[in-house]
């Protein structure tokens, strides 16, 4: 099989939680995959995305990646390397980035053998050091222009160095999802009919949920039937709960728990939110888009890459509540408006997040 195939292209992660970086990986293999290439993933034991991969048909390995200097690990992807000869790795990871550009390094220098490595980075805390960008990756990638305007406030790093490659959504799957409402979600609605906001992110101070539950409260003196469904966990549920109590929300508020499946949440909705602090890029507000669902975001980091203001939504300052309310009160009393800004925004994203130009852009970057 391996000699019918294209090439072989490696993808490594480290960590053992998985979230939007680490779908997005496996949606990349699959996509490559489909392509005619031969893809492999290697990832810690026990990881999420181990197990995920494995539901999904994709091939994995299991590699410690303890850190980027673990003499087990290196020997063990070495073996790989030498046995598959990849035509790229492509790294989703830190502790596993740092660890296969210096195997490839040496594997240069040492063997005159050159295999390119790209990094993957969805942040940039602190202030960026050229020489890993410059020397040890041949590329890293950003899912945002925003994002890569971060790293090259160091202007000792190359700009050739950081590319932007927005993520590719599987928009077809999106749209012809077959999975129904939680029945803890339609049961809720059931009893508390009106309005719905939806906002689907981690429960972490940056991701702008109490400015919308004080939002909510402006809202609710003359929309007291409106509803706010927030998905996800993480580690600011007790915060938050205690916000919506404060504010007298625990009729307007439902904390859904994790949605594994969002459509089904965004065609129950009639607004969705992104209202984030701080964020590279987004997803909710790209998913919402496609599927016509007024969309309102902040605008914070990357958001603005995916949303037009009074073209295919409306965008926010980041942190202002009044603003946040003003929107939203718009939306309600604005639908016809409201939804031709939708419908645009469903053509916008098609052009800019579809995962044919995600894999269209990989292809490239691995035939250089």
């Amino acid at each position: 099989i391996l000699a019918m195939a294209k090439g072989c292209v490696i993808f490594t992660d480290s960590s053992i939680n998985i979230g939007g970086q680490e779908l997005q990986a496996l949606q990349q293999m699959r996509a490559l995959n489909a392509a005619g290439w031969q893809t492999q993933l290697l990832c810690k034991p026990q990881s999420a995305i181990a197990k995920r991969a494995l539901d999904m048909g994709l091939a994995a390995q299991a590699i410690r990646f303890r850190n980027a200097f673990h003499i087990p690990s290196w020997i063990a992807v070495y073996r790989i390397i030498k046995n598959r000869h990849p035509n790229a790795i492509i790294c989703h990871g830190s502790h596993d980035a740092i660890l296969c550009a210096l195997l490839a390094l040496w594997m240069r220098l040492a063997h005159a053998i050159r295999i390119p490595v790209y990094r993957i980075k969805t942040f940039q805390h602190g202030y960026p050091l050229s020489f890993a960008y410059n020397y040890l990756f041949t590329r890293t990638l950003t899912p945002s222009a925003y994002l890569r305007s971060l790293f090259l406030v160091n202007k000792a790093i190359d700009p050739k160095r950081i590319e932007v490659l927005y993520p590719g959504i599987d928009f077809a799957k999106l749209a012809n999802t077959q999975h129904a409402l939680p029945q803890h979600i339609a049961a809720w609605l059931s009893t508390h009919p009106g309005p719905v906001i939806a906002h689907g992110a981690i429960l972490r101070g940056e991701k702008g949920h109490s400015v919308l539950l004080h939002a909510l409260a402006i809202v609710k003196r003359t929309q007291p039937q409106i509803r706010y469904l927030i998905a996800g966990e993480g580690q600011d549920k007790p915060l938050l709960e205690n916000l919506i109590t404060q504010l007298d929300l625990n009729d307007n508020v439902l904390l859904t728990g994790i949605v594994e499946h969002i459509a089904p949440l965004l065609r129950a909705s009639d607004i969705a939110v992104l209202p984030s602090l701080i964020e590279p890029l987004g997803m909710f507000q790209i998913e919402a888009q496609f599927l016509e669902v007024p969309t309102i975001t902040s605008d914070a980091g990357g958001i603005p890459e995916t949303i037009a203001h009074e073209q295919t939504g409306l965008m926010v300052e980041a942190g202002n509540v009044d603003q946040l309310a003003k929107a939203i009160l718009w939306v309600l009393d604005h639908p016809s408006e409201a939804m031709q800004f939708a419908k645009a925004g469903k053509q916008h994203v098609l052009e800019k997040f579809s995962l044919e130009a995600n894999t269209a852009q990989l292809l490239r970057l691995i035939g250089e």
